[in-house]
């Protein structure tokens, strides 16, 4: 076959590059990801009524729903592949972000990027701009001391910004971390003091007191700067990665530096879920947090006073944690009557559920509560199950912070009393 005379010479060589990519509008993928949550919430009602009808023990008819589970997972993945964007081009707008903030204080300051590769959903590449920018800011701003102290501490005249990103545990781990001073806790406890934040003398643990930086108009700047001092803080950031379905986390050392860090869901429509019993109430456990299950023997559980219970596991000790009690579902169990399920958190935390039963293993489609029910405290979201009743998924980390908590208040008062 000879080609027109008009024809490019490489035509064909050209055709399947041409043809390679496409435009594709993203609402069109968007409404390609609900159907998906649809289809994931109607296989979870056909395994219902498979269940109910006793056709669970057919091998032909557990293969055929195994098989259209399996195909659910499948093209839930090759449409969040197609969602997904490098952070390349927000950790190389940090840089200019950063020079400005160097500008503006007189600090010498390099940036340090790590992962840029790392992928997210394209819905939240727009709207971690302005998080990473406070950010950055606030690590130059606050975090970094002037060059004459460094100097004086032994430290690099240059101080070091460090932005990072990886995947963790099913999640999405971006990291500021700055080689500065870290939290001046006795000032932020004085500066939240004289603003009426907290009671004086309240006692607080060095985790409350690092989680007063994200209340509303804090501030530790005095004057009104180009970057600080403008009733504009931190909360405006917790409250855009919570937006995101997120949460943002400190972890400070004087004299070292603090480093903050932003956990997200991969994706923002579907998770996989453990799905616990507690009382007479169904809930979902994200699987990303749990690390193993158990029924403990009584040599492995232990009291410590204040109704604090702890399991020892693998030669460490545990904080058990009743989630009905917790819930207001039901009184505190006997431990040897539930099951116990260790999990850790985004902050490295670790805890002992203890529930009274695990009966599935399931994806499941996140429902926004708080657009519709407002904010409920240790839940993050809600589904549809099989048989269309609504469950809760719970926030691991906002059950076990607040166990920590009253941990690090009974201690602070301990050791004020002796």
């Amino acid at each position: 076959v000879v080609p027109p005379a008009n024809a490019p010479a490489n035509a064909s060589a050209e055709a399947p590059q041409s043809a390679a990519t496409i435009r594709v509008a993203l609402d069109r993928v968007d409404r390609l990801m609900n159907m998906i949550g649809e289809l994931v919430i109607k296989e979870a009602m056909l395994s219902q009524v498979i269940q109910t009808a006793g056709l669970h023990e057919q091998p032909d008819v557990v293969a055929g729903l195994d098989a259209i589970r399996q195909l659910a997972g499948d093209i839930q993945e090759s449409v969040m592949s197609i969602r997904a964007q490098p952070l390349k081009l927000v950790f190389q707008r940090m840089h200019r972000i950063l020079r400005e903030a160097a500008d503006a204080t007189g600090k010498p300051v390099r940036l340090v990027t790590i992962g840029e590769q790392t992928e997210v959903d394209k819905t939240m590449i727009e709207r971690l701009i302005d998080p990473l920018t406070h950010m950055i800011r606030n690590s130059v701003d606050h975090g970094l001391e002037d060059s004459v102290t460094r100097q004086r501490l032994g430290k690099p005249v240059e101080g070091t910004i460090t932005l990072s990103a990886a995947h963790r545990s099913g999640r999405v781990q971006i990291e500021v971390s700055d080689d500065g001073g870290g939290i001046n806790r006795p000032r932020v406890r004085q500066i939240a003091e004289d603003r009426g934040l907290i009671a004086p003398g309240a006692n607080l643990s060095p985790a409350e007191i690092d989680q007063l930086l994200f209340l509303p108009g804090f501030s530790s700047k005095d004057e009104v700067s180009a970057l600080s001092g403008r009733g504009v803080g931190l909360d405006v950031v917790r409250r855009e990665i919570m937006a995101l379905g997120g949460r943002v986390m400190i972890q400070s050392t004087e004299g070292v530096g603090t480093t903050f860090s932003i956990a997200l869901p991969l994706t923002l429509a579907v998770l996989e879920g453990m799905l616990i019993q507690l009382g007479d109430q169904t809930m979902v456990l994200p699987i990303t947090a749990v690390q193993e299950t158990l029924r403990p023997e009584d040599r492995m559980l232990h009291g410590v006073g204040h109704g604090t219970r702890l399991l020892s596991n693998r030669g460490e000790l545990i904080p058990i944690i009743d989630l009905g009690a917790t819930f207001g579902l039901e009184a505190p169990g006997a431990l040897d009557s539930g099951v116990l399920i260790v999990v850790e958190t985004d902050s490295r935390k670790r805890a002992a559920f203890r529930v009274d039963g695990i009966f599935d293993q399931r994806q499941v489609v996140i429902k926004s509560l708080e657009q519709n029910y407002g904010r409920v405290p240790g839940v993050s979201a809600a589904t549809i199950l099989g048989d269309g009743k609504i469950a809760l998924i719970i926030d691991p980390e906002e059950i076990v912070l607040s166990l920590s908590n009253d941990q690090g208040r009974r201690l602070a008062a301990m050791a004020s009393n002796g």
